[in-house]
């Protein structure tokens, strides 16, 4: 893995060698000061075309400036990572992923190159990849860089190819299309995979496919966590149905105080009245209190009272 704070001290201990200020180096780079005192404190890497010029101001390969200086046997060293970037600075991709497909180059040369490439560039070169070399660890770290088509296409292989591993899915879904996610939700459930797990990508997901989870839950009698989980997520209109259904005969103080934040205070203010307030225990008074309006509440204080 690239390490920006090694690229960064590389680069400051070439610049001292020539004796130069951070703003000398700015001026002969055509680059503001600001910029070199980030890449030295690790927190930015320059693009492309200015690692090239760095690399032929102080006679250094890129390879060796990626590399932080590290020698060439050791086991962190990124294989051939010049070559790679030279090819993305003359717009070969092609090259650059038959490089890759050869051995020439390491993947890990691209995922690290990712931050400082086009998302169309990344996403072409990536695209004539021989797949047996995009594993799952790798899209993981490729997902921000590489345009959601492509993405899809490739998780969906995966998916179908090897055994659906939500984990693997909850950590691409917020790359990754609507569509794509609600097949995947599909394809879970029809594997029987526990609900619990498919509502961790409720995040990403539309209301609608988080209501139809919600409708299943409740079929399926999940415990009531998935559903608390899953609430902020799905239509007010579907929630208020679940609570009337689900406290239809039972008034849950505990269900109610974690959901009442999604469920608005004119509903929280009727359930309540029409369930009578005697039902609810006065610590769950004090934690519905945020959802309720004043007036409300000093009601529900007073009935409580006169118990």
């Amino acid at each position: 893995m690239l390490n920006t704070s090694k690229v960064g001290s590389y680069i400051s201990k070439l610049r001292k060698e020539r004796d130069w200020t951070q703003m000398e180096m700015a001026d002969k780079l055509n680059v503001s000061h600001q910029a070199v005192s980030k890449w030295e404190r690790g927190d930015s890497l320059p693009d492309i075309g200015t690692l090239m010029t760095i690399g032929q101001t102080f006679g250094v390969s890129i390879d060796e400036l990626m590399n932080g200086g590290a020698d060439e046997d050791s086991s962190v060293y990124i294989k051939n990572f010049g070559h790679v970037m030279k090819g993305f600075s003359e717009s070969r991709h092609e090259d650059v992923s038959s490089m890759i497909n050869t051995g020439e180059a390491d993947m890990e040369g691209l995922v690290n190159a990712a931050p400082l490439l086009k998302s169309s560039e990344l996403t072409e070169v990536t695209s004539k990849l021989d797949k047996r070399l995009l594993n799952t660890d790798l899209l993981v770290r490729l997902a921000p860089f590489i345009e959601t088509e492509l993405l899809d296409e490739l998780v969906v292989a995966r998916t179908i190819d090897d055994e659906f591993d939500i984990r693997f899915v909850q950590k691409m879904a917020p790359f990754l299309s609507k569509d794509v996610l609600r097949g995947l939700i599909d394809q879970a459930n029809k594997d029987g995979m526990d609900l619990k797990a498919v509502s961790r990508l409720a995040p990403f997901t539309g209301r609608e496919v988080v209501d139809e989870l919600m409708e299943q839950a409740i079929s399926d009698e999940v415990e009531m966590k998935t559903i608390v989980n899953l609430a902020p997520f799905c239509s007010r209109e579907k929630l208020i149905s679940i609570v009337d259904r689900t406290m239809e005969w039972h008034l849950d103080s505990h269900l109610l105080t974690s959901l009442a934040p999604f469920l608005g205070r004119e509903y929280l203010n009727r359930l309540v009245e029409d369930r009578k307030i005697a039902n609810v225990n006065p610590e769950a008074i004090t934690r519905l209190a945020p959802f309720v309006d004043k007036t409300t509440l000093s009601r529900w204080i007073q009935e409580l009272l006169e118990k």
